[in-house]
């Protein structure tokens, strides 16, 4: 299903088809439901062309991490994946007696946190 969205001030047009080429591997994408709203979004707000250059940019020139950004993420990807597996052990940090305090956390956020930094 294709859908076009348009920045009138700009003049700036954008058909998007269900599903695209990826130009660097040759498979076949769908475009996702967050992609679809970022067009919507900046076409509304007169700023599309800026997204289309800003997500060329990014896919030609992509930014480079430092290696402690990488270390961190491979770090984070570590414990994502002991996570996943349940393989952890509750280890006490201090020898002082004190009530063991639940530490609640969803692994969705784990998750969103590798994948903004793209893990």
């Amino acid at each position: 299903m294709y859908r076009t969205y348009t920045d009138y001030i700009n003049k700036t047009t954008l058909t998007v088809p269900g599903e695209f080429i990826d130009v660097k591997t040759g498979d076949t994408i769908a475009v996702s439901s967050k992609v679809r709203e970022q067009i919507e979004y900046h076409a509304d707000n007169q700023t599309l062309i800026h997204l289309v250059l800003s997500a060329l940019t990014n896919y030609l020139q992509p930014r480079r991490m430092n290696v402690g950004t990488k270390e961190i993420l491979n770090e984070l990807s570590e414990i994502k994946q002991l996570l996943h597996q349940g393989s952890f052990t509750n280890i006490p940090l201090s020898k002082t007696t004190t009530a063991p305090k639940k530490m609640m956390f969803d692994l969705k956020d784990v998750d969103d946190i590798l994948e903004e930094f793209g893990g």
